[in-house]
């Protein structure tokens, strides 16, 4: 099998006289093992591990912070977790989403800060 994962992103900035666009549509990648793992999960300000179930090595992966908060500046960092330290790379404020290709042996960890959210997360196999 092959091109079993259909990837599409755009990102676009207009502020002031910097105007600028970056976009990568209907990028096709192979899926060596059928697997998804993810839903919807409750974070608090304590580290959470989410877990990847029968994935045994991530691929591409989705994430939405569910706050529907129309004020503050709470927001979830996502991560390497190494059993004792997250190691962040991704922060996702309310309502933020984010594409991207996990390191295949990933121990994923998320962390709120300021209030406790929910993110939705898919990890699909690589």
């Amino acid at each position: 099998m092959a091109n079993e994962l259909t990837v599409s992103l755009s990102l676009s900035v207009a502020n002031g006289n910097h105007n600028e666009t970056f976009s990568a549509s209907g990028l096709k990648v192979d899926q060596a093992t059928q697997g998804a793992a993810g839903g919807i999960v409750a974070i608090g300000t304590a580290v959470e591990t989410l877990t990847l179930g029968d994935v045994t090595a991530a691929g591409y992966s989705g994430f939405r912070n569910m706050s529907t908060a129309t004020s503050g500046t709470a927001y979830v960092s996502l991560g390497h977790y190494d059993g004792t330290n997250l190691q962040e790379f991704c922060q996702l404020k309310r309502g933020d989403a984010a594409v991207l290709r996990l390191t295949p042996t990933i121990t994923l960890g998320a962390k709120a800060y300021g209030t406790a959210t929910r993110i939705r997360y898919m990890v699909l196999s690589e």
